[in-house]
């Protein structure tokens, strides 16, 4: 692909801890101040009560320690997501294949479906349509419960070459009963940038422009292999 995206939206979420952890610095330093000026005027003949004296203590190492525990917090998070978008970057220029049925066909390359039959079928019909919706290619598929495979060569029902473009896939099957029998389908696609998602995991970009969790890969490899 000519069109390789640049890495976007990768989220650091210690920049914001970072703020949070300036703004807790801050009431910390208005802590100590107010702490340190009671002490400076109390009144000699009726000095703060040690109770008193102790419970402000406890909350001053208190706050120490939140203030420790959040930017250890946030510098374990920040290399987590570094660790992550590493992760992600070695996806770049990989052929993968992912749960989904869009098929981003180059006009060449045969495409290599995937899809699982959830029990056994009397009846599977494996449909290829376009940006339209409008189907290309009926094709019998597989009885068996479990994975099947076929591979598209990117041509219509009449034998004729398909252009470039965007199509789906569609299995439809039946089991003896005439009832619709649950199937799944991966479809192969090739990775050009990766960018982070709300929760900081990695979504993988691909060369159709769809976003797609890194969760959701099966298989990764070289392209031509």
């Amino acid at each position: 692909m000519d069109n390789i995206s640049a890495i976007s939206n990768i989220n650091v979420p210690g920049a914001t801890s970072r703020a949070d952890a300036a703004t807790l610095n801050k009431d910390f330093d208005d802590f100590l101040l107010l702490l340190t000026t009671q002490l400076r005027n109390q009144d000699p003949l009726s000095p703060l009560e040690a109770t008193e004296f102790t419970n402000q203590l406890v909350a001053f190492s208190g706050v120490e320690q939140q203030i420790k525990t959040n930017e250890m917090l946030s510098n374990l998070l920040a290399l987590n997501v570094l660790n992550i978008t590493q992760i992600g970057l070695g996806f770049i220029g990989l052929d993968v294949e992912r749960s989904g049925d869009t098929l981003q066909f180059d006009g060449e390359s045969p495409m290599n479906i995937g899809y699982s039959l959830s029990g056994d079928v009397v009846q599977s019909t494996i449909n290829i349509m376009d940006e339209n919706g409008d189907t290309v290619l009926s094709i019998p598929g597989e009885s068996g419960f479990g994975q099947h495979s076929y591979t598209w060569n990117g041509l219509n029902a009449d034998g004729s070459p398909l252009p470039a473009g965007k199509y789906r896939v569609s299995v439809a099957a039946f089991d003896a009963e005439n009832k619709p029998v649950a199937v799944k389908t991966t479809v192969p696609s090739r990775i050009v940038g990766i960018e982070s998602g709300d929760s900081g995991d990695v979504i993988l970009i691909t060369a159709g422009g769809e976003k797609v969790s890194i969760t959701e890969v099966r298989k990764a490899m070289l392209p031509g292999t």
